[in-house]
């Protein structure tokens, strides 16, 4: 995620790391490809970590993340 910040100006908000997911609450800065990018380079880097670690090949993650645009506080609050 911080090298998603330097590349492409992501502004995390906020993020939550489960067993099985990520949630990541980021701001868009206008620039429609700043988190397909970014959540591509988040994602690619911790599968090859863990496989590296592991010692092991293939496909990490099992779904394509899903993004939702929050459009204000409330809204955000709403989707809990």
């Amino acid at each position: 995620m911080f090298e998603s910040k330097r590349r492409y100006g992501l502004t995390i908000l906020n993020y939550v790391v489960t067993s099985n997911h990520i949630h990541l609450l980021v701001v868009d800065d206008g620039v429609r490809e700043t988190i397909p990018k970014s959540i591509q380079l988040t994602a690619g880097r911790c599968a090859q970590e863990y496989n590296l670690r592991k010692k092991r090949k293939g496909a990490y993650w099992e779904y394509r993340y899903h993004a939702a645009a929050i459009e204000s506080g409330r809204h955000l609050s709403n989707m809990s």
